[in-house]
């Protein structure tokens, strides 16, 4: 009797409605149970409050300045806008180091190598590899993950992770990664490479230090969660930024020295440690080195790759030579126009395009898109994220191995 009393328009609206409601209901899409869009837009207006405010010098509005980019770049990253998230710390201030004529040299009598294959056969040499990322670049994670493949099958077995929760003695036991593993992990191409690890059967371990002095702390973890049971353990350490450093060399537990540094003088043994945050393609050109022009424009590679000199020396450029053992240097890689997707995710990462279904796309406004796996839980964290704007080509899903469940974000 209620029904019959709508007009027909209206009672068409209705069914549209009541069917929309059920798609995202269903086992295959719904509304996600998570906030990463809420918290960029949050990210957003705090930089856009901190930028109008009165400073009492240019340090003080550096500071609170970077970590708002800091902090938008992060959220960027989380929301699968990764070329937003470089977009986002290019714009923090640094310190300019002139590149030298004897970096441009090196550059131009340099040989590259496929920087996997080189990182391997140097790691068949040592039980301990540190490589770095920088946090709010994913394309990082999937160079690990695929390094973290090829180190398995050369012996390794353990992999500490400094994103993993401090708290945690056991990091994915429950054999999925959730909002509870740790910092960072919850980003979708980090959440891609520890289940490819835990596919190939790692020995997961958490070495963050609760208190006391950071670099020798981690350290210490290492060895007592590792070396003390497993005095010939093979380990792959995943790193950020200067935790990877040999330089300067440690002499206390409370000097100067960063973590790989700290970890050799408690151990005895000589890490083979890689920087790949310095050598990739930014998306401000003015804030690309020109080292990195040069290397690329030289090499003219296709996969991430490593230099070496005549003599057989890795060539480390843009940063000190004592640092690291190696260098990782990324090409251009550019967005595809089928996929709407930068096309590391194919050629490096090796995920699948898979169209976002047509009743998620949005009707206004912005909307992020999220891929789950369907054999993990509800809590379990997306296979893909990506931003999609009413107006706009939608971009692809971009995809491993298995089936999906999707779901959305306003």
């Amino acid at each position: 009797m209620v029904v019959s009393q709508f007009k027909p328009g209206f009672l068409a609206l209705l069914l549209v409605f009541t069917h929309l409601c059920a798609q995202a209901g269903s086992d295959d899409v719904a509304k996600a149970n998570t906030s990463r869009l809420k918290q960029l837009k949050v990210a957003e207006l705090a930089l856009q409050e901190a930028a109008t405010k009165t400073y009492r010098d240019d340090k003080a509005k550096r500071l609170v300045l970077n970590s708002k980019y800091m902090s938008l770049g992060l959220h960027r990253s989380l929301a699968g806008d990764l070329d937003g998230a470089v977009a986002a710390f290019n714009q923090m201030p640094v310190d300019d180091i002139p590149a030298t004529k004897e970096e441009f040299d090196s550059i131009s009598n340099a040989k590259a190598e496929d920087a996997i294959a080189a990182v391997v056969r140097e790691a068949k040499k040592t039980q301990v590899v540190i490589l770095n990322e920088a946090h709010h670049v994913p394309m990082h994670r999937a160079f690990a993950m695929k390094l973290a493949r090829e180190l398995k099958k050369a012996g390794y077995s353990y992999m500490a992770c400094e994103a993993f929760n401090l708290y945690d003695d056991f990091p994915l036991q429950k054999q999925y990664v959730s909002e509870s593993t740790g910092a960072y992990t919850s980003e979708a191409t980090y959440a891609n490479f520890l289940r490819d690890a835990m596919h190939n059967q790692w020995k997961f371990v958490s070495y963050e230090p609760v208190n006391g002095p950071r670099e020798s702390g981690m350290a210490k973890n290492l060895v007592q969660k590792i070396f003390r049971q497993d005095p010939k353990a093979k380990v792959f350490i995943y790193v950020g930024y200067s935790h990877a450093y040999e330089f300067p060399v440690a002499e206390t537990d409370d000097d100067k020295s960063k973590m790989a540094a700290q970890l050799k003088r408690l151990t005895g043994i000589n890490p083979l440690t890689i920087d790949q945050t310095a050598m990739y393609e930014h998306v401000d050109s003015t804030r690309q080195s020109k080292l990195y022009k040069a290397a690329v424009a030289r090499m003219v590679q296709d996969k991430p790759f490593v230099l070496k000199s005549g003599g057989q020396q890795y060539i480390k450029l843009g940063i000190n030579n004592k640092f690291v053992d190696m260098q990782v240097i990324y090409p251009a890689y550019s967005t595809s126009p089928v996929n709407g997707r930068a096309s590391w995710l194919t050629t490096l990462a090796g995920f699948t395009p898979r169209d976002i279904p047509k009743e998620l796309l949005p009707v206004t406004g912005r909307r992020l898109i999220y891929a789950y796996h369907k054999s993990e839980p509800a809590n379990g964290m997306p296979a893909d994220v990506v931003m999609v704007q009413t107006g706009k080509t939608p971009p692809k899903l971009m995809l491993p191995p298995g089936e999906f469940r999707f779901a959305f974000e306003d």
